[in-house]
């Protein structure tokens, strides 16, 4: 019953096809989450906020004092991630 169920899906192509993009889809998304840092960035007003996830120590660290561009913003995250001693990788 099952071989017949599996042969009568995946016999018509585009079902098949929407279904191993599905897959894939979800593969992408796990190996997402299996990144070991995440970090956000955003633009408010003229300045630039964001934070970053340390999974090592489970905290965020928000840096809500606004810069004026984005490098100088990661500069400031990456710099107090090394000060605190929370680089890990």
């Amino acid at each position: 019953m099952i071989e017949l169920l599996a042969r009568l899906i995946f016999s018509w192509a585009p079902l098949r096809q929407a279904m191993f993009e599905e897959v894939h889809f979800y593969d992408s998304i796990d190996a997402a989450m299996q990144e070991p840092t995440t970090n956000l960035s955003w633009e408010e007003g003229g300045l630039w906020y964001g934070y970053t996830y340390n999974e090592m120590h489970r905290t965020y660290l928000f840096d809500d004092i606004g810069h004026e561009d984005l490098a100088s913003l990661w500069d400031s995250l990456w710099t107090r991630d090394m000060e605190w001693g929370l680089m890990y990788r």
